[in-house]
Protein backbone atom coordinates (compact mmCIF):
# COMPACT_ATOMS: atom_id res chain seq x y z
CA UNK A 1 0.00 0.00 0.00
CA UNK A 2 1.25 3.09 -0.94
CA UNK A 3 2.15 5.73 2.01
CA UNK A 4 0.70 9.56 2.33
CA UNK A 5 3.10 11.92 3.44
CA UNK A 6 1.37 14.94 5.24
CA UNK A 7 2.27 18.61 4.45
CA UNK A 8 1.38 22.07 5.95
CA UNK A 9 1.69 25.51 4.46
CA UNK A 10 2.59 28.86 6.91
CA UNK A 11 2.46 32.23 5.18
CA UNK A 12 1.16 35.47 5.97
CA UNK A 13 -0.21 35.93 2.56
CA UNK A 14 -3.51 34.06 1.78
CA UNK A 15 -3.31 33.58 -2.08
CA UNK A 16 0.22 31.56 -1.75
CA UNK A 17 -1.15 29.58 0.90
CA UNK A 18 -4.14 28.65 -1.39
CA UNK A 19 -2.59 28.46 -4.18
CA UNK A 20 -0.14 25.95 -2.90
CA UNK A 21 -2.54 23.91 -0.83
CA UNK A 22 -5.27 24.30 -3.49
CA UNK A 23 -4.05 24.71 -7.33
CA UNK A 24 -1.01 21.68 -7.16
CA UNK A 25 -2.32 17.79 -7.89
CA UNK A 26 -1.08 17.03 -4.54
CA UNK A 27 -2.86 13.91 -4.87
CA UNK A 28 -1.22 12.15 -8.05
CA UNK A 29 2.05 12.57 -5.14
CA UNK A 30 0.69 10.17 -2.63
CA UNK A 31 0.88 14.06 -0.33
CA UNK A 32 -1.84 15.44 1.67
CA UNK A 33 -2.69 19.17 2.79
CA UNK A 34 -3.66 18.51 6.07
CA UNK A 35 -3.56 22.13 7.27
CA UNK A 36 -2.88 25.65 6.48
CA UNK A 37 -2.02 28.73 8.89
CA UNK A 38 -1.49 32.64 8.37
CA UNK A 39 1.35 33.48 10.87
CA UNK A 40 3.64 31.92 12.76
CA UNK A 41 1.94 31.50 16.10
CA UNK A 42 -1.17 29.50 14.83
CA UNK A 43 2.00 27.79 12.23
CA UNK A 44 3.53 26.75 15.41
CA UNK A 45 0.09 24.83 16.74
CA UNK A 46 -0.56 23.75 13.27
CA UNK A 47 2.72 21.78 13.63
CA UNK A 48 2.51 20.73 17.11
CA UNK A 49 -1.34 19.45 16.73
CA UNK A 50 -0.47 17.62 13.05
CA UNK A 51 2.97 16.80 13.28
CA UNK A 52 3.27 16.66 9.20
CA UNK A 53 6.15 14.70 7.03
CA UNK A 54 7.11 18.10 5.09
CA UNK A 55 6.48 21.90 6.03
CA UNK A 56 6.26 24.54 3.30
CA UNK A 57 6.81 28.11 5.49
CA UNK A 58 7.51 31.86 4.72
CA UNK A 59 10.62 32.72 6.82
CA UNK A 60 9.44 36.67 7.42
CA UNK A 61 5.53 36.53 9.15
CA UNK A 62 4.19 37.85 12.13
CA UNK A 63 3.91 36.96 15.66
CA UNK A 64 6.54 34.78 14.77
CA UNK A 65 8.91 34.63 12.05
CA UNK A 66 8.87 31.03 10.50
CA UNK A 67 12.58 30.25 11.63
CA UNK A 68 11.34 31.06 15.62
CA UNK A 69 7.89 28.84 14.61
CA UNK A 70 10.61 26.18 13.47
CA UNK A 71 12.78 26.62 16.02
CA UNK A 72 9.90 26.75 18.56
CA UNK A 73 8.31 23.48 17.15
CA UNK A 74 10.78 21.38 17.76
CA UNK A 75 9.60 18.77 14.89
CA UNK A 76 12.84 17.77 13.75
CA UNK A 77 11.58 14.79 11.38
CA UNK A 78 10.00 17.16 9.04
CA UNK A 79 11.30 18.18 5.67
CA UNK A 80 11.52 21.89 6.20
CA UNK A 81 11.15 24.22 2.44
CA UNK A 82 11.49 27.58 3.38
CA UNK A 83 10.24 30.14 0.79
CA UNK A 84 11.27 33.99 1.04
CA UNK A 85 11.17 36.94 -1.13
CA UNK A 86 14.72 38.03 0.74
CA UNK A 87 17.55 36.41 -0.59
CA UNK A 88 19.70 37.44 2.46
CA UNK A 89 22.40 35.12 3.08
CA UNK A 90 21.93 35.00 6.38
CA UNK A 91 18.57 33.59 6.25
CA UNK A 92 20.40 31.15 4.22
CA UNK A 93 22.54 30.69 6.66
CA UNK A 94 20.13 29.90 9.37
CA UNK A 95 17.91 27.80 7.62
CA UNK A 96 21.20 25.18 6.48
CA UNK A 97 21.41 25.70 10.82
CA UNK A 98 18.13 24.07 11.13
CA UNK A 99 18.57 21.59 8.81
CA UNK A 100 16.14 22.78 6.27
CA UNK A 101 15.84 20.99 2.88
CA UNK A 102 15.45 23.50 0.45
CA UNK A 103 15.04 27.75 0.39
CA UNK A 104 13.43 29.06 -2.17
CA UNK A 105 13.00 32.58 -3.58
CA UNK A 106 9.61 34.25 -4.46
CA UNK A 107 8.28 34.32 -7.01
CA UNK A 108 8.52 30.99 -7.97
CA UNK A 109 6.31 29.08 -10.55
CA UNK A 110 4.21 26.22 -9.05
CA UNK A 111 6.25 23.73 -10.97
CA UNK A 112 9.39 24.59 -9.31
CA UNK A 113 7.61 24.00 -5.78
CA UNK A 114 6.21 20.84 -6.81
CA UNK A 115 9.46 19.92 -7.86
CA UNK A 116 11.41 20.70 -4.56
CA UNK A 117 8.17 19.55 -2.75
CA UNK A 118 8.56 15.81 -4.41
CA UNK A 119 12.06 15.64 -3.86
CA UNK A 120 11.78 16.18 -0.19
CA UNK A 121 9.07 13.33 -0.62
CA UNK A 122 11.42 11.10 -2.21
CA UNK A 123 13.93 11.60 0.87
CA UNK A 124 11.54 10.83 3.04
CA UNK A 125 10.43 7.45 1.36
CA UNK A 126 14.17 6.54 1.45
CA UNK A 127 14.59 7.46 5.03
CA UNK A 128 11.34 5.85 5.65
CA UNK A 129 12.61 2.58 3.60
CA UNK A 130 15.91 2.52 5.66
CA UNK A 131 14.21 3.11 9.19
CA UNK A 132 12.57 -0.03 8.59
CA UNK A 133 15.10 -1.70 7.22
CA UNK A 134 17.11 -0.86 11.01
CA UNK A 135 13.99 -2.27 12.59
CA UNK A 136 13.56 -5.22 10.31
CA UNK A 137 17.85 -6.08 11.24
CA UNK A 138 17.06 -5.36 14.86
CA UNK A 139 14.00 -7.27 15.12
CA UNK A 140 16.06 -9.97 13.59
CA UNK A 141 18.69 -9.48 16.02
CA UNK A 142 16.52 -9.45 19.18
CA UNK A 143 14.83 -12.43 17.99
CA UNK A 144 18.24 -14.27 17.35
CA UNK A 145 19.74 -12.94 20.16
CA UNK A 146 19.43 -16.44 22.00
CA UNK A 147 21.21 -18.37 19.45
CA UNK A 148 23.77 -15.82 18.85
CA UNK A 149 24.14 -16.14 22.41
CA UNK A 150 24.51 -19.26 22.77
CA UNK A 151 26.69 -19.69 19.65
CA UNK A 152 29.12 -17.49 21.15
CA UNK A 153 29.40 -18.71 24.68
CA UNK A 154 29.83 -22.55 23.34
CA UNK A 155 33.05 -20.75 21.35
CA UNK A 156 33.69 -18.51 24.37
CA UNK A 157 34.83 -21.68 26.56
CA UNK A 158 36.11 -24.18 24.26
CA UNK A 159 38.91 -21.79 22.71
CA UNK A 160 41.01 -18.59 24.26
CA UNK A 161 40.31 -15.45 22.77
CA UNK A 162 42.01 -12.12 23.54
CA UNK A 163 40.69 -10.48 26.72
CA UNK A 164 39.21 -6.97 25.04
CA UNK A 165 37.79 -9.22 22.28
CA UNK A 166 36.11 -11.37 24.64
CA UNK A 167 34.83 -8.57 26.90
CA UNK A 168 33.14 -6.49 23.81
CA UNK A 169 31.56 -9.44 22.84
CA UNK A 170 30.45 -10.47 26.47
CA UNK A 171 29.10 -7.22 26.70
CA UNK A 172 27.06 -7.12 23.15
CA UNK A 173 24.89 -9.85 24.12
CA UNK A 174 23.96 -8.61 27.73
CA UNK A 175 25.00 -11.18 29.58
CA UNK A 176 23.61 -10.36 33.26
CA UNK A 177 26.41 -11.57 35.22
CA UNK A 178 29.29 -10.22 37.00
CA UNK A 179 32.30 -10.04 34.50
CA UNK A 180 34.90 -11.42 37.35
CA UNK A 181 35.04 -14.92 39.06
CA UNK A 182 33.60 -17.79 36.97
CA UNK A 183 33.31 -21.67 37.91
CA UNK A 184 31.75 -23.77 34.92
CA UNK A 185 29.46 -26.85 35.57
CA UNK A 186 28.73 -29.62 32.79
CA UNK A 187 25.51 -30.85 33.19
CA UNK A 188 24.89 -34.66 31.09
CA UNK A 189 21.70 -35.96 30.99
CA UNK A 190 22.54 -39.51 32.08
CA UNK A 191 21.36 -42.45 29.12
CA UNK A 192 20.28 -40.01 27.30
CA UNK A 193 20.76 -42.75 24.13
CA UNK A 194 18.89 -45.29 25.25
CA UNK A 195 15.97 -42.87 26.04
CA UNK A 196 12.83 -44.43 23.50
CA UNK A 197 10.87 -40.67 24.21
CA UNK A 198 9.50 -39.31 21.09
CA UNK A 199 11.61 -35.97 19.83
CA UNK A 200 8.59 -33.68 21.09
CA UNK A 201 9.11 -35.24 24.67
CA UNK A 202 12.72 -35.09 24.54
CA UNK A 203 12.65 -31.31 24.10
CA UNK A 204 10.51 -30.77 26.67
CA UNK A 205 13.45 -32.61 28.81
CA UNK A 206 15.63 -30.34 27.40
CA UNK A 207 13.60 -27.02 28.31
CA UNK A 208 12.51 -28.41 31.76
CA UNK A 209 16.26 -29.21 32.30
CA UNK A 210 17.55 -25.76 31.21
CA UNK A 211 14.48 -23.87 33.63
CA UNK A 212 15.73 -25.90 36.78
CA UNK A 213 19.13 -25.31 36.19
CA UNK A 214 18.53 -22.02 35.63
CA UNK A 215 16.43 -21.77 38.92
CA UNK A 216 17.99 -23.28 41.21
CA UNK A 217 21.75 -21.84 40.49
CA UNK A 218 20.02 -18.03 40.86
CA UNK A 219 18.60 -18.97 44.34
CA UNK A 220 22.27 -18.55 45.33
CA UNK A 221 24.12 -16.72 42.55
CA UNK A 222 24.15 -15.49 38.89
CA UNK A 223 24.69 -17.50 36.27
CA UNK A 224 23.97 -18.23 32.59
CA UNK A 225 22.94 -22.00 31.15
CA UNK A 226 23.17 -22.90 27.35
CA UNK A 227 23.13 -26.21 25.09
CA UNK A 228 26.38 -27.92 24.84
CA UNK A 229 25.43 -30.48 23.11
CA UNK A 230 21.91 -32.74 22.50
CA UNK A 231 22.23 -34.16 25.99
CA UNK A 232 24.56 -31.74 27.82
CA UNK A 233 24.64 -28.30 29.20
CA UNK A 234 27.07 -25.72 30.20
CA UNK A 235 26.27 -23.36 33.15
CA UNK A 236 28.91 -20.54 34.00
CA UNK A 237 28.20 -19.75 37.21
CA UNK A 238 29.14 -16.62 39.31
CA UNK A 239 31.96 -17.41 41.72
CA UNK A 240 32.67 -15.74 45.11
CA UNK A 241 36.59 -14.48 45.57
CA UNK A 242 36.40 -16.10 49.00
CA UNK A 243 34.35 -18.74 48.33
CA UNK A 244 35.83 -22.23 48.08
CA UNK A 245 35.33 -25.52 45.74
CA UNK A 246 32.76 -26.77 48.30
CA UNK A 247 29.95 -23.86 48.10
CA UNK A 248 30.07 -24.60 44.21
CA UNK A 249 29.59 -28.39 44.71
CA UNK A 250 26.48 -27.40 47.05
CA UNK A 251 24.96 -25.27 44.26
CA UNK A 252 26.16 -28.33 42.01
CA UNK A 253 24.06 -31.14 44.42
CA UNK A 254 21.38 -28.61 44.40
CA UNK A 255 20.78 -29.03 40.98
CA UNK A 256 20.82 -32.82 40.80
CA UNK A 257 18.48 -33.34 43.48
CA UNK A 258 16.17 -31.02 41.82
CA UNK A 259 16.28 -32.75 38.84
CA UNK A 260 15.87 -35.79 39.97
CA UNK A 261 12.96 -34.61 42.39
CA UNK A 262 11.05 -32.59 39.60
CA UNK A 263 11.63 -34.94 36.89
CA UNK A 264 11.65 -38.62 35.23
CA UNK A 265 15.64 -38.90 34.72
CA UNK A 266 18.69 -38.12 36.47
CA UNK A 267 21.77 -35.77 35.78
CA UNK A 268 25.32 -35.81 36.23
CA UNK A 269 27.12 -32.72 36.49
CA UNK A 270 31.63 -32.08 36.51
CA UNK A 271 32.89 -29.01 38.16
CA UNK A 272 35.24 -27.09 37.32
CA UNK A 273 38.02 -24.99 39.48
CA UNK A 274 37.07 -21.16 40.05
CA UNK A 275 38.56 -18.31 37.15
CA UNK A 276 38.83 -15.00 37.75
CA UNK A 277 38.71 -13.72 33.91
CA UNK A 278 36.01 -14.32 31.03
CA UNK A 279 38.98 -15.16 28.70
CA UNK A 280 40.25 -17.85 31.15
CA UNK A 281 36.52 -19.78 31.04
CA UNK A 282 38.07 -22.51 28.65
CA UNK A 283 40.20 -23.90 31.98
CA UNK A 284 36.97 -24.57 34.09
CA UNK A 285 35.38 -25.76 30.99
CA UNK A 286 38.02 -28.61 30.20
CA UNK A 287 38.04 -29.45 33.79
CA UNK A 288 34.32 -29.41 33.75
CA UNK A 289 34.47 -32.13 31.05
CA UNK A 290 37.25 -34.01 32.62
CA UNK A 291 35.10 -34.61 36.08
CA UNK A 292 32.08 -34.95 34.58
CA UNK A 293 34.01 -37.84 32.57
CA UNK A 294 33.89 -39.93 35.74
CA UNK A 295 29.96 -40.68 35.55
CA UNK A 296 32.01 -43.31 34.12
CA UNK A 297 32.19 -45.30 37.54
CA UNK A 298 28.85 -44.27 38.77
CA UNK A 299 26.74 -44.93 35.93
CA UNK A 300 24.89 -41.27 36.54
CA UNK A 301 23.01 -39.57 39.01
CA UNK A 302 26.24 -38.16 40.68
CA UNK A 303 28.50 -35.03 40.88
CA UNK A 304 32.14 -35.14 40.12
CA UNK A 305 34.83 -31.97 41.71
CA UNK A 306 37.97 -31.58 39.18
CA UNK A 307 40.32 -33.95 40.97
CA UNK A 308 43.38 -32.71 42.72
CA UNK A 309 45.76 -35.48 41.13
CA UNK A 310 44.52 -34.61 37.43
CA UNK A 311 46.75 -31.64 36.64
CA UNK A 312 49.97 -34.08 36.87
CA UNK A 313 48.65 -37.12 34.69
CA UNK A 314 49.87 -40.30 36.40
CA UNK A 315 47.28 -42.38 36.88
CA UNK A 316 47.45 -45.06 34.85
CA UNK A 317 45.97 -48.72 34.52
CA UNK A 318 47.92 -51.92 35.56
CA UNK A 319 47.88 -55.22 36.23
CA UNK A 320 49.94 -58.05 36.58
CA UNK A 321 51.14 -60.35 34.10
CA UNK A 322 50.44 -63.18 35.99
CA UNK A 323 46.73 -62.78 35.98
CA UNK A 324 46.81 -62.29 32.10
CA UNK A 325 48.11 -65.72 31.71
CA UNK A 326 45.70 -66.98 34.44
CA UNK A 327 42.64 -65.68 32.00
CA UNK A 328 44.23 -67.45 28.82
CA UNK A 329 44.89 -70.10 31.02
CA UNK A 330 41.24 -70.58 32.07
CA UNK A 331 39.37 -69.73 28.62
CA UNK A 332 42.25 -72.46 27.13
CA UNK A 333 40.28 -74.98 29.31
CA UNK A 334 36.80 -73.68 29.03
CA UNK A 335 36.17 -73.11 32.90
CA UNK A 336 33.65 -70.70 32.05
CA UNK A 337 32.88 -70.46 36.07
CA UNK A 338 35.83 -69.07 37.06
CA UNK A 339 35.94 -66.49 34.70
CA UNK A 340 34.26 -63.20 36.62
CA UNK A 341 36.58 -64.12 39.48
CA UNK A 342 40.15 -63.28 37.24
CA UNK A 343 38.27 -60.56 35.88
CA UNK A 344 36.83 -59.18 39.22
CA UNK A 345 40.84 -59.89 40.56
CA UNK A 346 42.64 -57.84 37.44
CA UNK A 347 39.57 -54.89 38.00
CA UNK A 348 40.63 -54.70 41.69
CA UNK A 349 43.95 -54.09 41.22
CA UNK A 350 43.25 -50.77 40.34
CA UNK A 351 39.55 -49.76 41.46
CA UNK A 352 39.96 -49.21 45.18
CA UNK A 353 42.59 -46.21 44.35
CA UNK A 354 42.08 -43.03 45.12
CA UNK A 355 43.63 -41.62 42.09
CA UNK A 356 40.84 -43.37 39.84
CA UNK A 357 42.41 -43.20 35.91
CA UNK A 358 40.27 -41.38 33.58
CA UNK A 359 37.56 -43.69 31.25
CA UNK A 360 39.51 -42.94 28.40
CA UNK A 361 42.44 -45.19 30.12
CA UNK A 362 40.19 -47.83 31.67
CA UNK A 363 38.81 -48.57 27.74
CA UNK A 364 42.70 -48.91 26.50
CA UNK A 365 43.10 -51.02 29.39
CA UNK A 366 40.94 -53.23 28.61
CA UNK A 367 40.71 -53.32 25.28
CA UNK A 368 44.69 -54.26 25.42
CA UNK A 369 43.91 -56.82 27.61
CA UNK A 370 41.23 -58.50 25.01
CA UNK A 371 43.77 -58.17 22.10
CA UNK A 372 46.17 -59.92 24.03
CA UNK A 373 44.03 -62.47 25.14
CA UNK A 374 42.26 -62.90 21.95
CA UNK A 375 46.24 -63.26 20.15
CA UNK A 376 47.08 -66.03 22.43
CA UNK A 377 44.03 -68.39 21.79
CA UNK A 378 43.26 -67.44 18.32
CA UNK A 379 44.45 -70.80 17.44
CA UNK A 380 41.87 -72.30 19.77
CA UNK A 381 38.77 -70.37 18.09
CA UNK A 382 36.19 -71.34 15.71
CA UNK A 383 33.71 -68.77 16.61
CA UNK A 384 30.46 -68.76 14.65
CA UNK A 385 30.25 -65.00 13.70
CA UNK A 386 33.45 -64.10 12.42
CA UNK A 387 33.42 -60.37 13.57
CA UNK A 388 32.59 -60.88 16.99
CA UNK A 389 35.53 -59.63 18.20
CA UNK A 390 35.78 -56.23 15.89
CA UNK A 391 32.16 -55.49 17.03
CA UNK A 392 32.65 -55.76 20.64
CA UNK A 393 35.91 -53.97 20.70
CA UNK A 394 34.25 -50.90 18.83
CA UNK A 395 30.99 -51.18 21.78
CA UNK A 396 34.12 -50.87 23.85
CA UNK A 397 35.41 -47.95 22.34
CA UNK A 398 33.13 -45.98 21.00
CA UNK A 399 29.46 -46.76 23.04
CA UNK A 400 30.47 -47.63 26.58
CA UNK A 401 28.99 -45.09 28.76
CA UNK A 402 29.86 -47.11 32.53
CA UNK A 403 32.16 -49.21 33.79
CA UNK A 404 29.38 -52.29 35.02
CA UNK A 405 28.90 -52.02 31.16
CA UNK A 406 32.40 -52.27 29.72
CA UNK A 407 33.03 -55.12 32.30
CA UNK A 408 29.61 -56.70 30.92
CA UNK A 409 31.16 -56.45 27.42
CA UNK A 410 34.78 -58.11 28.63
CA UNK A 411 33.04 -60.87 30.31
CA UNK A 412 30.41 -61.55 27.19
CA UNK A 413 34.02 -62.09 25.22
CA UNK A 414 35.33 -64.29 27.85
CA UNK A 415 32.37 -66.40 27.93
CA UNK A 416 32.06 -66.50 24.53
CA UNK A 417 35.48 -67.69 23.77
CA UNK A 418 35.18 -70.18 26.98
CA UNK A 419 32.39 -71.45 25.62
CA UNK A 420 33.92 -71.66 21.98
CA UNK A 421 37.10 -73.65 23.33
CA UNK A 422 34.75 -75.80 25.27
CA UNK A 423 32.58 -76.70 22.77
CA UNK A 424 35.59 -77.37 20.36
CA UNK A 425 37.50 -79.64 23.32
CA UNK A 426 34.53 -81.64 23.67
CA UNK A 427 33.95 -81.82 20.66
CA UNK A 428 37.58 -83.37 20.56
CA UNK A 429 37.23 -85.67 23.54
CA UNK A 430 34.35 -86.96 21.99
CA UNK A 431 35.97 -88.00 18.87
CA UNK A 432 39.28 -89.29 21.17
CA UNK A 433 37.37 -91.32 23.28
CA UNK A 434 34.86 -93.30 20.91
CA UNK A 435 38.29 -94.32 19.50
CA UNK A 436 39.29 -95.36 22.36
CA UNK A 437 35.95 -97.03 23.41
CA UNK A 438 36.37 -98.76 19.60
CA UNK A 439 39.73 -100.28 21.12
CA UNK A 440 38.42 -100.99 24.03
CA UNK A 441 35.76 -103.58 22.58
CA UNK A 442 37.95 -104.95 20.01
CA UNK A 443 40.60 -105.88 22.99
CA UNK A 444 38.23 -106.84 25.49
CA UNK A 445 40.13 -110.76 25.38
CA UNK A 446 43.72 -108.80 26.23
CA UNK A 447 43.58 -107.57 30.17
CA UNK A 448 45.19 -104.27 29.54
CA UNK A 449 45.07 -101.45 32.46
CA UNK A 450 44.02 -97.88 32.02
CA UNK A 451 47.37 -96.99 31.18
CA UNK A 452 47.27 -99.06 28.24
CA UNK A 453 44.64 -97.85 27.11
CA UNK A 454 45.29 -94.01 27.62
CA UNK A 455 48.76 -94.79 25.78
CA UNK A 456 46.95 -95.85 23.27
CA UNK A 457 45.50 -92.38 22.30
CA UNK A 458 48.58 -90.55 23.66
CA UNK A 459 46.95 -88.91 26.63
CA UNK A 460 48.51 -89.06 30.82
CA UNK A 461 46.55 -92.01 32.58
CA UNK A 462 44.96 -89.10 34.44
CA UNK A 463 43.90 -86.68 31.48
CA UNK A 464 42.62 -89.85 29.72
CA UNK A 465 41.01 -91.16 33.18
CA UNK A 466 38.95 -87.92 33.29
CA UNK A 467 38.15 -87.00 29.81
CA UNK A 468 36.87 -90.92 30.10
CA UNK A 469 34.41 -90.08 32.77
CA UNK A 470 33.19 -86.75 31.40
CA UNK A 471 32.19 -88.22 28.01
CA UNK A 472 30.49 -91.35 29.25
CA UNK A 473 29.20 -90.76 32.69
CA UNK A 474 31.68 -93.87 33.99
CA UNK A 475 34.55 -94.37 34.68
CA UNK A 476 37.22 -96.57 32.34
CA UNK A 477 37.29 -100.10 34.17
CA UNK A 478 33.30 -100.05 34.80
CA UNK A 479 33.18 -99.25 30.98
CA UNK A 480 35.34 -102.69 30.27
CA UNK A 481 33.41 -105.06 32.84
CA UNK A 482 30.77 -103.69 31.20
CA UNK A 483 31.37 -104.40 28.02
CA UNK A 484 32.91 -108.14 28.71
CA UNK A 485 30.08 -108.92 30.38
CA UNK A 486 27.55 -107.74 27.59
CA UNK A 487 29.86 -109.93 25.57
CA UNK A 488 29.81 -112.82 27.34
CA UNK A 489 26.35 -112.66 27.04
CA UNK A 490 26.38 -113.14 23.56
CA UNK A 491 28.98 -115.99 23.36
CA UNK A 492 27.28 -117.96 26.52
CA UNK A 493 23.97 -117.94 24.07
CA UNK A 494 26.50 -119.06 21.26
CA UNK A 495 26.84 -122.40 23.04
CA UNK A 496 30.50 -122.09 23.61
CA UNK A 497 31.58 -123.06 27.12
CA UNK A 498 32.62 -121.61 30.02
CA UNK A 499 36.37 -121.67 29.81
CA UNK A 500 35.98 -120.10 26.21
CA UNK A 501 34.13 -116.89 27.54
CA UNK A 502 36.19 -116.19 30.00
CA UNK A 503 39.34 -116.46 28.09
CA UNK A 504 37.60 -114.10 25.09
CA UNK A 505 36.57 -111.52 27.77
CA UNK A 506 39.73 -111.73 29.26
CA UNK A 507 39.61 -113.40 32.18
CA UNK A 508 41.69 -115.96 33.05
CA UNK A 509 40.19 -117.90 35.75
CA UNK A 510 37.04 -119.54 34.71
CA UNK A 511 35.56 -118.87 38.83
CA UNK A 512 36.38 -115.16 38.99
CA UNK A 513 34.66 -114.50 35.69
CA UNK A 514 31.47 -116.44 36.97
CA UNK A 515 31.76 -114.31 40.04
CA UNK A 516 31.96 -111.26 38.44
CA UNK A 517 29.20 -112.29 35.85
CA UNK A 518 26.83 -113.04 38.95
CA UNK A 519 26.89 -109.83 40.48
CA UNK A 520 26.73 -107.78 37.20
CA UNK A 521 23.89 -109.84 36.12
CA UNK A 522 22.51 -111.28 39.01
CA UNK A 523 22.35 -115.09 37.85
CA UNK A 524 25.42 -117.25 37.08
CA UNK A 525 26.56 -117.91 33.66
CA UNK A 526 24.97 -121.10 34.06
CA UNK A 527 21.69 -119.95 34.91
CA UNK A 528 21.76 -117.12 32.29
CA UNK A 529 22.22 -119.53 29.35
CA UNK A 530 19.22 -121.84 30.66
CA UNK A 531 16.98 -119.12 31.05
CA UNK A 532 17.76 -117.34 28.01
CA UNK A 533 18.08 -120.68 25.38
CA UNK A 534 14.93 -122.01 27.34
Amino acid sequence: MKHTFSMVVVDDIPAVVDGIAHDLPWGDHAIEVVGTAYDGLDGLKLIQEKQPDIIVTDIRMPKLSGIEMIEQAKHLGAKLIFISGYSDFSYAQQVLNLGGFDYILKPFTPDELLETICRAKAQLEKEKESRHHLMDVERKLRESMPLLRQEYLNLLVRYSSHPETVKEKWNFLNVNMNDHYFTVFTVEMDHYYTNKAGVSEVELQRFSLQNILEETIRTFTGAIVFRDDINRFVCIVNDDEDADNEDMLRIAEACRENVEKYTRYSISIGVGTRVEHIHELPITYQQAMYALSYNFYTGGNSVFAYPSYADNQATYVKFSSEKERELVYLLRSGATSKINEVLDGIFSEWKDSQAMPTPDKVKVFWIELMVNVRNAINEDLELEEPHFFDRKIHKLTYDTDSLSELQSIVAEICHMYCENIGKKQKETAHVVINESIAYIREHLHLNESVADYAKQVHLSTSYYSNLFKKVTNQSVLQFVVQERIEKAKILILQGKSLQEVAMEVGYEERSYFSDVFKKKVGMTPSEFKKQYQN
